[in-house]
């Protein structure tokens, strides 16, 4: 069995409670406007409503940083709205 680097990715998603709204091949849509590419092994593309945030070579922190952000972008709408 090939190793799918996209695949890693979608299973620490969902194990550290990330939801995905879609995903199309080593593309992710996430809650409030945040986007994966998957560029490469432990290579990922953060953006966010379509601007590049950062690379990250590390999915614990990538997902930490969501985790974070996700949660926070949704209380700061949720203040806003």
């Amino acid at each position: 069995m090939e190793y799918n680097e996209s695949d890693f990715v979608e299973y620490a998603l969902k194990e550290t409670g990330i939801a995905i709204l879609s995903r199309n091949d080593k593309y992710f849509d996430l809650p409030n406007g945040f986007q994966i590419e998957v560029e490469g092994r432990d290579l990922y593309r953060l953006s966010h409503e379509g601007w590049v945030i950062s690379p990250f070579d590390d999915i614990g922190r990538l997902c930490t940083f969501l985790q974070s952000n996700i949660n926070h972008t949704t209380e700061t709408n949720e203040s806003n709205g």
